[in-house]
């Protein structure tokens, strides 16, 4: 079993982390909202030079514009790597995103330690950030905070696309 079918099944010690729902597009407004709170606190974070906390919120406005996007296709996702494997396996590698999320994805799994434009990666300096010590440095907080207004963006599209149309077909 891979680990995004274990997202979904569980094991003997965990529940299901993606669990399937009903679409919904007022979820998905919600979370997308949250992106967008967040992206002005990271615009704050970033003017008052904190970068580390520029990098924490630009990971949870990208973190909560995934769960957007899942929410269009039903999925409700109950861990931060479920929610990303998901996002890559039903939106990037679908082709539902530009191609540019597809290699921000596959890049993020490799370079866990260098600052990337991934939510992945950004999850990782979101750690660093909150629990190291280290100065971080403004050219990453600016990678961060570029990655995270592009990748709200990108889900803001979809949510229109899905408000139009109806939900997204997968």
């Amino acid at each position: 079993m891979d680990k995004l079918e274990r997202c979904f099944q569980g094991s003997r010690e965990t529940s299901p982390k993606l669990i399937r729902k009903e679409p919904s597009i007022t979820v998905a407004e919600e979370h997308l909202e949250k992106a967008e709170r967040n992206l002005l606190a990271m615009e704050a974070m970033f003017q008052n030079k904190h970068f580390d906390w520029t990098i924490v919120t630009s990971y949870y406005a990208m973190y909560h514009a995934a769960l957007s996007a899942l929410w269009l296709i039903g999925l409700d996702a109950r861990s931060h790597e479920c929610a990303v494997m998901a996002f890559e396996a039903f939106y990037a590698k679908k082709g539902k995103v530009d191609g540019k999320y597809v290699e921000y994805i596959q890049r993020a799994k490799g370079l866990s330690e260098k600052y990337a434009e991934t939510l992945e990666t950004i999850r990782t300096l979101r750690v660093k950030a909150s629990y190291g010590i280290g100065e971080i440095k403004s050219a990453e907080a600016e990678l961060a905070r570029s990655a995270a207004r592009d990748f709200v963006a990108a889900i803001r599209g979809l949510l229109a696309e899905a408000k139009g149309f109806g939900y997204i077909k997968m």
